[in-house]
């Protein structure tokens, strides 16, 4: 099972390629071929020829997401919804392809109390407008900037579990929709 693990941001240093790196660890515990791909999007996504006509390095990463049988969103909360580096690579993904049948799983984080509770729903309804199947298992990450140790590892061992049983159940779900 091959599974892509997207950093919602481009933001240097940030908390969520910290844990999108966590998470691809786990899912590769579980026998699974991950790919982290991260959105350092360059000009090429900016050009006003973008949609219609992409640039390379815009048709290598969509054809890394499309490549996913199943897709885990780390959704860092900006302003009250996810960043808008999220939502221009989503835009770049072709219809219907893009989301049409992909399961897709949503771990949301942020400094304050909503635990990016927001942002994931904002994501969920565009990945649910384009007949995502949204695997109901998420998770939330409040004080975000507390959670890790200066290595880079989880301080709350419940928080790892939640991570390892949302993996476990993501897989189990993805292989009962192939199954379909």
């Amino acid at each position: 099972m091959h599974i892509v693990v997207i950093p919602g941001t481009n933001r240097a240093g940030s908390l969520s390629v910290r844990l999108a790196a966590l998470v691809a660890s786990s899912y590769r515990t579980l026998d699974c071929s991950v790919d982290l791909l991260e959105l350092a999007l360059g000009a090429d996504f900016l050009e006003p020829s973008a949609y219609k006509e992409p640039a390379a390095a815009v048709r290598a990463l969509v054809a890394r997401f499309l490549a996913a049988d199943g897709v885990v969103f780390i959704v860092p909360e900006y302003n009250g919804s996810y960043p808008g580096i999220l939502k221009l690579f989503i835009d770049m993904l072709p219809y219907p392809q893009g989301f049409d049948q992909r399961p897709c799983a949503f771990i949301g984080h942020a400094a304050g109390q909503f635990q990016g509770l927001r942002a994931v729903e904002h994501l969920q309804g565009v990945a649910g407008y384009r007949n995502a199947h949204l695997y109901p298992g998420r998770v939330f990450i409040g004080d975000s900037y507390r959670q890790y140790t200066p290595q880079g590892e989880l301080v709350d061992p419940d928080l790892a579990t939640r991570l390892v049983q949302q993996g476990t159940g993501f897989v189990h779900y993805i292989a009962q929709l192939k199954r379909r």
